[in-house]
Formats: structure tokens, sequence, C-alpha cells
């Protein structure tokens, strides 16, 4: 009995050990203990507006993500009681406790962050001439805290750590922990944040909303999709540009986009040839661009656009005519279109309205003669079927 006894003591001594070393390990990926209610799924809310919010952050992915050595209060510094009420927007400008190896300074986004204000989706521009500052894209509307995602082949970009090179830099960095974040960190900046298919859904989200836009003075983009730029990309062009492609090419930032009057926008007029050419791009995009190339219209907000919500305009106003009321048009660039659209581009439109219709008349010409000689064609036959048999 005694025996047994000390044996359950040990076995109890060797599960406490166990027990407590996992407890720091845990503790030391979270100081703050925020996983206590954090780890689960299911945690979250329903506002007073009926929108749902998840708070639930997967540990494991969090620890390997930009974000690993962040703690949760640096960034969330309005927490400062347990339970805590909901948390406020972070403020992505506020310095880390991590420190710049380039110059060893604190680390913070604030200097990207003031350029962005200065953009044409900042809030210093936008703000001060329209009460519109809700519909400005926030940072996590366009980021998020991503995973690191390094390469084993940077040719062939396949994702994972390659352990030869690891041990190479082992053999001069001596701290694994660093050189393997320092890894992560540089090859996850060799791969696209996202594909060009996603960057122009994500570009799309706002730009085709048209009361979003009108409240701006913008065209909508939709229109877009009838390019050839995106069915390259729908189809899977890895050479396709997107829109960060266009409007923040070599030499420019996706932070620091201007409007196309600003002289210091990608497309600007005195700027396109260089943006169509796109010298030491990673795309091949037209490097003999001229000027008369460049003064192309990317989104068809010329006259295919313009004529056809012209159209949907008339179509609109005669049927509601035909209700016995006079509807006017809701499209900004149909509008724009009445005002703007000039003769020779009418003139031009006129001629390929035209076209268009002498090969419909063709097509449908060519198939209905067709069909009338496959018909006349059978019958012929059975009549000299039927003749045989006689």
């Amino acid at each position: 009995m005694r025996v047994l006894f000390q044996s359950f003591l040990v076995a109890a001594t060797f599960v406490i050990i166990i027990f407590i070393a996992f407890a720091q390990d845990v503790l030391a990926e979270d100081v703050e203990n925020c996983f206590l209610c954090h780890k689960y799924s299911g945690l979250g809310i329903i506002d007073e507006e009926g929108k749902k919010h998840l708070y639930y952050v997967n540990a494991d992915s969090y620890n390997n993500s930009v974000h690993q050595n962040i703690y949760c209060g640096e960034c969330h510094d309005d927490i400062d009681q347990f339970p805590h009420p909901t948390a406020k927007k972070v403020n992505c400008a506020t310095e880390c406790h991590l420190v710049d190896p380039s110059n060893n300074k604190t680390f913070s986004h604030a200097k990207m962050i003031e350029e962005f204000k200065l953009s044409v989706h900042g809030e210093l521009k936008i703000c001060q001439l329209r009460d519109t500052c809700d519909d400005l894209p926030t940072c996590t509307y366009c980021h998020q805290n991503r995973v690191h995602q390094p390469v084993v082949s940077v040719e062939e970009g396949f994702s994972g750590i390659a352990q030869e090179i690891m041990d190479r830099c082992l053999g001069c960095h001596e701290n694994e922990d660093w050189t393997r974040f320092f890894y992560n960190h540089f090859t996850h900046r060799l791969h696209k944040r996202r594909s060009s298919k996603r960057m122009v859904e994500l570009c799309s989200s706002c730009h085709e909303d048209e009361e979003k836009m009108k409240r701006h003075g913008l065209e909508v983009t939709g229109t877009y999709r009838d390019t050839f730029h995106w069915q390259s990309i729908k189809y899977g062009d890895t050479n396709a540009p997107n829109c960060i492609t266009c409007h923040a090419p070599v030499g420019f930032f996706s932070h620091e986009i201007m409007p196309k009057s600003d002289p210091s926008s990608a497309v600007h007029k005195n700027n396109l040839i260089n943006t169509c050419s796109n010298p030491n791009g990673l795309q091949q995009c037209h490097p003999s661009a001229t000027a008369s190339f460049a003064k192309g219209k990317v989104h068809p907000s010329g006259v295919k656009a313009q004529l056809l919500n012209l159209k949907l305009g008339k179509i609109k106003n005669k049927n509601g005519a035909k209700q016995g009321k006079h509807e006017t048009l809701s499209s900004l660039l149909a509008e724009k279109a009445q005002a703007e659209l000039a003769p020779i581009d009418a003139y031009k439109a006129n001629i390929l309205w035209l076209i268009k219709l002498l090969y419909k008349f063709l097509i449908g010409g060519l198939i209905s003669f067709m069909v009338l000689h496959q018909i006349l064609d059978y019958f012929a036959t059975r009549r000299e079927h039927k003749k045989e048999k006689h």
C-alpha cells in the first residue's frame, strides 16, 4: 500500500511539473491573458443594428502573423480592466515596443498614415470638402493581419521554409528565433498581397457604388469590367494589370494615390506614357507606348459608356412618360455624358453603331440562309428517295 501511495505521489508530481511547464509556455505567448476569453470561436455579439461582431482570435494564426511580436494591449491601449467594455478602433499610428533594426527607432506606421491622409483617399482632403468621412477606407478595410508566407523557391513561388537556406543563415546569425523571424518577414514580402482579381474586387467594392461615388463627384468604374484588361485578369493572365498596376506603378506608392489632375499622380496626363510602359516593373505592359496610345480610356467612360447610359436614361424616361411621370437620370455618368459628349464622339459612335448593325444583319442573314438551305436540302432529299422507290 505504501509503495502504491509513493508511486501515486511520483506520478502526480510529474503531472504537476508538466502542467506548470505547459502553463509557462502559454503565459509566455499570452502574457496579457487575452486568450482566456478570445480563444473561444463563438465569442461575439450582435449589436443594436443587427450586425454580428466576432471577437474570436486564432492563437496559432496570430503567433505566425506579421504582428506576432506585438502585444494586444499595444494596439488596444484603451483596455485597462477585466472584463472590459467594447474596445475602441485601433490607431495604427501608435508606436510599438518594437525597434526598427534599420534605424534603431521605435516602430510606427505614423509616417505612412500621414502620407495616406494627403492622398485621394485621405481624410485631410475629403473631409474638408465634404461631410463624407464615413466613405473613406480605413487601414483594416484593405489590410488584414496576414499569416507569414515564406517561400521555398522564389522562382516558383512555393510557400514554406527552405531549411537549407535557413541553415546557411544560421551559419552567421546564431540567434535562431531572430533569424527565423527575419527570414519569414523578408520572404513574406516577396508574395503579392492579393491576386489581381481580388485587388480589382477590393477597389470596386467602393468605386462601383454609384451613390458613394456621386457624393464625391466621381464616375463609377464598373465599366472596367468591359475592358480587355479585366477579361485577361478574369481568365488568369498573370501579366494583366489591376488597379494598383496603373494607379501606383514603379516609383509610386499605393498609400499616396493622388487625383488624376495632380501632377504627382501616376495617371496624370504627363505621366501616362511612363505608367503605360511600366519600365522596371514586374509586369510587361506597353513598352512602346506613345502619347496617342496613352490617351486611350482604360475605364470606358467615353463614347461607349456615355451612350449606353444615355440610351438607358432615354428608355427610363420613355417608360416614365407612358406612366404619366417623368424620371430624371440617376446615373452620374449619364449626366456627364449629356454635358460632355463631343460631336466627334457622337459621329464616331454612330459609325460604330452602323457597323454593328450591319454585322448583325450579315450574321443573322447568313444563319437564316444556312437554316433555309438545310430545310430545302432535306425536302429535296426526301423527294429523291420517293422517286427511287417508285
